[in-house]
């Protein structure tokens, strides 16, 4: 598992990393289904919290307010983005859906199995569909009607599920999305679905089929160092909340201060010291030097809870108890001078005949079982590697003795 990095200098939009270029990743992935279904399933629904945890910090409950509920991973997603002050728990989700459908100009017949749900802490709408006709006509649309007002919206294409992202660093922008989709897209590195430039810059988001980031990737005979993607946190610049950008902001009268948060910004206002609203810094909220602004990777999360369950799990009983059930693996034998020291209880019996009196075939008797408490399987199997033990030391035996014998000189030249 490749390690988490900070993606400085540059801001990873979404319309940027996750745009309608996807929509070749949602064909490569498709062309694959039958690996994906091989994956394992999802997990519906969500454990409760235990009695007496602390309460999550504002993070998780951003976190948690902003996911969506579980939707078909073989469907195309698109995100639709109201602006104009459109506020999405106001208004009927049904309407906007048929705003949506009048504008794409497609039939209700053609929309029966599509699939609307809305975040409010996002203020969005994700329309999911199985149809890819369907996906290139929501793109096409760049206003809604509502009550005879116009809102315009920008729509753009999710990656799909069942993936990850990753980021390089340093290639050059004169290779244009369809140059990096054909270098990337090679034997070496078959669960490439698709890659982005972000903006003009020299950096590089990848988009994976699977859960599964790599550490170094190619980009035509150049290896690259790859790193998780980490999203950001949206914040807003016109009312100073997190969760929603300023594009979508269904308050857009509600103006403050972007530099400290308070009051209605004009010639009289007088900035106090800010203080972020993510992690308490003096310092604006989802600035560049904040750390909390980067969600964490669903794949690290997926590994810490991993990593937590398997520490809070407790020892089976089993294997707190002496390996009396192995089944044909011997264990090596104690010298007799390190058994005097594990305790009296521990001594040998002298009245028994001793490993290596019965391998010189001093001793015929072999010491019974401890209290019966071994499967007759297992005496059984001991009984059988003791014979051919036996048997074997027998054969060395004249082997050595073979091999001590004078040798005539004519061999030995």
């Amino acid at each position: 598992m490749p390690l988490e990095a900070m993606v400085e200098g540059e801001d990873i939009s979404p319309e940027a990393a996750a745009g309608c270029g996807w929509l070749t990743a949602y064909r490569r992935r498709n062309a694959s289904k039958a690996h994906a279904a091989a994956k394992a399933p999802q997990h519906v629904g969500q454990h409760g919290a235990a009695a007496g945890t602390k309460p999550p910090s504002p993070l998780k409950r951003l976190a948690t307010a902003s996911k969506l509920p579980n939707l078909p991973k073989d469907h195309f997603r698109v995100v639709v983005r109201p602006g104009g002050g459109l506020d999405v728990r106001l208004c009927s989700q049904h309407k906007v859906f048929n705003a949506l459908t009048m504008a794409a100009r497609l039939p209700p017949s053609a929309t029966e199995e599509d699939i609307v749900c809305s975040n409010s802490m996002q203020n969005i709408f994700v329309v999911s569909t199985p149809q890819e006709t369907n996906a290139l006509a929501y793109r096409t649309v760049q206003e809604i009607i509502l009550t005879e007002q116009r809102h315009p919206v920008a729509i753009y294409l999710t990656p799909p599920g069942h993936s990850c992202r990753g980021v390089i660093r340093g290639v050059d922008v004169d290779f244009t999305d369809a140059d990096l989709r054909r270098m990337l897209r090679t034997p070496r590195i078959p669960t490439v679905l698709g890659a982005r430039r972000i903006k003009n810059t020299t950096t590089i988001v990848i988009l994976f089929n699977g859960l599964k980031v790599p550490n170094y990737v190619y980009c035509g005979p150049i290896m690259h160092r790859c790193i998780l993607y980490k999203r950001q946190i949206d914040t807003c610049r016109n009312c100073c909340r997190v969760g929603h950008r300023q594009d979508v902001c269904p308050h857009p009268t509600d103006k403050v201060c972007d530099q400290c948060g308070h009051g209605p910004p004009g010639p009289d206002h007088v900035c106090s010291a800010p203080k972020c609203a993510l992690c308490g810094g003096a310092h604006v909220t989802g600035d560049r030097t904040c750390r909390s602004r980067y969600q964490v990777p669903y794949l690290v999360r997926r590994r810490r809870q991993r990593r937590n369950k398997s520490r809070s799990s407790p020892v089976p009983a089993a294997s707190l108890l002496p390996a009396a059930n192995t089944q044909s693996t011997p264990t090596r034998a104690v010298p007799p001078q390190d058994q005097a020291t594990l305790g009296s209880s521990r001594a040998p019996d002298a009245s028994k005949p001793t490993w290596v009196d019965k391998v010189a075939g001093k001793g015929e008797t072999r010491a019974p079982a401890r209290s019966g408490s071994l499967p007759q399987p297992v005496a059984d199997k001991i009984q059988t590697l003791e014979r051919e033990n036996t048997f074997l030391c027998k054969v060395l035996s004249e082997i050595k003795a073979l091999l001590k014998m004078p040798q005539p000189r004519e061999q030995r030249e």
